[in-house]
């Protein structure tokens, strides 16, 4: 197998989409993190950062606010050593090899200012020495805060971008509420873009390290859940190619209740329906085969039975008479030999009638010449014998062309039909006349046989005991013709026989 076709399985399909799936869902949800981060967390960080300052810075104008008012610096500045607070960046960036400058932005600054605008104390004496005047170079934003709270303002903050800190200014007051000064605190913003960015970024390249660990995980995780997928939908394909291969007690036999045990619950209660039909189909086809065995038979038992009766009636009578007329002929011989002669003739007579029955009897078993001749030529000496015998006057009406290119088949059953109709003709119609109509289509030929006989009920003669009409039907059915009798008690009786032609390409010994 092909590498191609075997990664065209389904398992491995529904693996890759899974795996692929999964890696689309943790990048989206990951770009969608960090531009939300990105969006969103400045404003939420400066908010956060203003408010930690001024905290900060309202909480050590508190403490300061006694020392200051007593006039000791060194009071305040041993306050603003035991407060001890450090930005969390100072300790990620000092020591890193950055310059002094961009440390000191990284670093908190708390700055007492006093009301003459001079520095009091500071966290960091190097850069704010205490006496001299407050300034920060580099963040007007900040001394325009302090030179405001010095005249009297309230308390302010600012988020400057570049460089990234906040700034928070608070007047110190004594307990009386009178002004002493002011208190600067500064410290990194931490929440500020440029740091949310590398946030985000930093999130989305750990993503992509973990990656070759969890794609492996995830497509092995894929692999083995679609496998038993495609186990259980193999076992239900398994069940149809048996099922269509004629295995009708192949069965998937499932019984999970989620879509694929549905799926083959459905596929067994159909295979155990085809079973049962199938069997039952079965049985009706038994059951016919045997019905038309038995027709067969009671068929030959009523030729037989009908042949008897015509041997009987017509063939035995006239032998009788041939008997009785000899008898009587060598009686009267010597004594009136005229009347012997006359008895002789007569003789002469019942045996020609007896010959010509028999001769039609032989016909009706095995119709002379109708393999060689044709059924037009056979039927036509048939019409004729049967006017001659019964003394029925019969319109004959042949096909426009005597070519009919019929199997053997085809041409005896038509001919028995003919036969049989018009034996019933003779025996109980008590008609004066007979119309034999033989005519031909492309696709049918139709036998007609109509007479002004008495008619009768055909329901009740296809019911009964006779089986001349339920023969002539079976006949013709095993050919997939139809038989339709359209007759009424006392108006005559009209048979239509039609039987499809056959493709002659398909056919062997065809003729007229």
């Amino acid at each position: 197998m092909s590498l191609f076709k075997r990664f065209s399985k389904l398992h491995w399909k529904l693996a890759v989409s899974y795996v692929g799936v999964t890696l689309l869902t943790v990048l989206a949800l990951e770009a969608a993190i960090s531009l939300a981060v990105i969006l969103f967390g400045t404003p939420i960080g400066n908010a956060l950062a203003t408010q930690s300052a001024l905290q900060q810075a309202r909480q050590l104008a508190e403490l300061v606010a006694v020392p200051l008012e007593d006039g000791s610096s060194a009071q305040v500045g041993h306050v603003l050593e035991q407060h001890q607070y450090t930005a969390a960046a100072f300790f990620i960036f000092e020591g890193s090899g950055q310059d002094a400058e961009w440390a000191l932005w990284l670093s908190v600054s708390e700055v007492v200012i006093g009301s003459e605008g001079n520095v009091v104390a500071s966290n960091q004496p190097s850069h704010y020495r205490p006496g001299a005047p407050s300034s920060e170079p580099g963040l007007p934003e900040a001394e325009e805060l302090v030179a405001d709270v010095l005249a009297g303002g309230g308390e302010g903050t600012r988020v400057a971008r570049e460089p990234s800190v906040t700034a928070a200014v608070v007047p110190i007051a004594n307990s009386g509420g009178e002004r002493l000064g002011a208190l600067y605190y500064r410290q990194p913003a931490l929440g500020g873009p440029t740091t949310l960015a590398d946030s985000a970024l930093s999130l989305l390249a750990t993503t992509l390290v973990a990656l070759p660990c969890l794609v492996p995980l995830g497509f092995v995780f894929g692999f083995v859940t679609a496998k038993s997928f495609t186990r259980r939908l193999r076992r239900l394909a398994d069940a149809s190619s048996a099922l269509e291969g004629g295995d009708l007690t192949s069965r998937v036999g499932e019984s999970s209740a989620d879509e694929i045990g549905q799926l083959a619950r459905q596929f067994d209660r159909m295979a155990e329906q085809i079973e049962a039909d199938t069997a039952q189909l079965q049985e009706l086809a038994d059951r016919n085969a045997r019905l038309a065995r038995r027709s067969r038979r009671l068929a030959a038992l009523e030729e037989r039975h009908r042949l008897a009766r015509d041997l009987h009636d017509g063939v035995k009578q006239h032998l009788f008479g041939v008997n009785l007329a000899a008898a009587a002929a060598l009686n009267e011989l010597d004594s009136d030999p005229q009347a012997a002669r006359a008895r002789l003739v007569e003789a002469a007579e019942h045996s020609r009638q007896a010959q010509a029955e028999m001769e039609a009897l032989l016909n009706e078993l095995r119709p002379a010449g109708l393999d060689k001749r044709g059924l037009v030529a056979a039927l036509a000496d048939h019409v004729a014998a049967f006017e001659r015998a019964e003394n029925i006057a019969v319109e004959w009406q042949p096909p426009e062309t005597a070519d009919l290119r019929l199997p053997l088949t085809h041409k005896q059953a038509l001919f028995r039909v003919a036969q049989q109709a018009l034996a019933n003709v003779a025996r109980h119609a008590q008609a004066r006349s007979v119309r034999v109509q033989l005519s031909a289509r492309a696709d049918a030929v139709t036998l007609v046989v109509s007479d002004d006989g008495q008619g009768f009920d055909s329901s009740a003669a296809e019911s009964g005991p006779t089986m001349g009409l339920r023969g002539m039907r079976e006949r013709l059915e095993t050919l997939g013709g139809t038989l339709a009798i359209d007759t009424t008690p006392g108006a005559g009786t009209c048979l239509t026989a039609r039987l499809p032609r056959p493709n002659l390409a398909d056919e062997e010994g065809t003729s007229a």
